[in-house]
């Protein structure tokens, strides 16, 4: 079998398992993206019951069936900083659904996101709203379902309605009771499946009978042609490096030149023909009865100097004390890691290291840094800052008083929020 044929069977076969297993992948992820989609809905629902945080809510109750309708009613009741939310948890589905396989752990994922974010750390409180029992059963519902095959969108099979005709006497003693047969979709997807398997086997079959063809016809030969190659060629290195000591001695008087040449073509020559051609005897060179060379006596090494006591030693470093953070991104505190030591446009807060384990920070006064804090208060400032005012996009952030880290691990942890003024 030529080696084009082998790649164009190799190909055939990968075509045909990926046709047989594209239909079942598409339905598994639309049901998962859909299941996502309601708990991203139901975490919104839950948000517009906090009339603390959200007092503008008109109504708790969103008819959605989109993530643009979804947005539509987060606008319509002034929930600041869901929209962002819904962005985050859309792609955290979206990672979750690809990268694992088993449907529950996947919505269990997304699951603990959004309690997360809506619902612990700082958001804790929530959890003695009347309404969050209601809403952690709803995510639970919403899985449970999705591994059951359903969706919660997913609409229920219309009923059928119930027949008022009569039915006639002489008819109704001589009705049978059919056994129940498969519907034609139910045919068809079976059939899929079973298609599915056998082209799988097939294709794995396939790759095991090429390995092994291409294996056992070149790897017996291929070794021993490099078996024979490796030791003409050390055979000539060796010759060489013989020369070339003689070849450096002072008091040589023969020419050596012409005959490194000649190995030196010999090995160019043996290297070129190696994938070609069948190995051939390596050509004969005399060797010369190599004297040894006597190596010149070494010097003894001088003694080390003494150090000099009076040299002096290089200053360390003073350690930083001022750092940069673009948002608490642990939720409730800055990852140590996460700190910068020099501002950039998007780092909003400046932290000021106390002691080793104490720190304070506050909002920039940068103005670049002010209007990305702004510009999504929910993200850059709820969970560093307690407002005292209500922000507002055109506004300037002023820090009435610092915040306080404790440095646990590798985390610095918020213990008291930075108090801030919109002016």
């Amino acid at each position: 079998m030529s080696q084009t044929t082998r790649w164009i069977v190799l190909l055939g076969v990968l075509l045909l398992n990926q046709a047989g297993f594209a239909q079942p992948d598409a339905e598994y992820r639309r049901k998962l993206d859909q299941a996502a989609f309601q708990m991203i809905k139901a975490t919104v629902e839950f948000l517009a019951t906090d009339k603390q945080t959200f007092p503008e809510v008109q109504t708790a109750q969103c008819n959605c069936d989109s993530y643009e309708s979804l947005k539509a009613f987060i606008e319509q009741n002034k929930l600041v900083g869901a929209d962002k939310l819904v962005d985050d948890a859309k792609r955290k589905a979206a990672h979750s659904i690809a990268q694992i396989n088993q449907p529950g752990t996947a919505l269990n994922e997304v699951k603990e996101y959004l309690i997360q974010k809506v619902a612990q750390g700082d958001k804790a409180i929530r959890q003695t709203l009347p309404t969050y029992a209601a809403f952690e059963t709803s995510l639970n519902t919403i899985i449970s379902r999705s591994l059951d095959g359903e969706t919660a969108a997913a609409p229920l099979p219309p009923t059928p309605a119930a027949t008022t005709d009569a039915v006639p006497a002489d008819t109704a003693a001589t009705t049978e009771i059919t056994p129940t047969t498969p519907t034609n979709s139910q045919k068809n997807w079976i059939s899929m499946d079973g298609f599915a398997l056998f082209l799988s086997i097939l294709s794995l079959a396939g790759v095991a009978f090429l390995a092994y063809i291409v294996v056992k016809a070149q790897k017996p030969q291929q070794s021993a042609r490099d078996v024979q190659f490796d030791s003409q060629l050390a055979k000539l290195a060796d010759r060489i490096s013989k020369l070339e000591i003689r070849k450096n001695q002072p008091n040589e008087n023969f020419q050596l030149n012409a005959r490194l040449d000649a190995l030196e073509r010999a090995v160019r020559h043996l290297e070129q023909n190696r994938a070609e051609k069948p190995v051939a005897p390596a050509a004969r060179v005399p060797l010369e009865v190599v004297t040894p060379v006597q190596e010149p006596p070494t010097e003894p090494e001088a003694p080390a100097r003494p150090a000099n006591r009076f040299r002096s030693q290089p200053e360390t470093p003073a350690k930083p004390t001022a750092f940069y953070a673009r948002t608490a991104d642990l939720g409730d505190g800055f990852s140590a890691r996460g700190l910068l030591l020099t501002p950039e446009r998007d780092t909003v807060f400046d932290v000021t290291l106390q002691s080793d384990t104490q720190a304070t920070y506050q909002v920039s006064e940068n103005p670049d840094a002010q209007r990305l804090a702004l510009s999504d208060p929910y993200s850059y400032l709820n969970d560093a800052c307690e407002y005292l005012t209500q922000p507002s996009p055109t506004s300037r952030i002023r820090t009435e008083q610092a915040g306080h880290l404790t440095l646990q691990g590798d985390k610095w942890k918020i213990t008291e929020k930075a108090k801030i003024r919109f002016i």
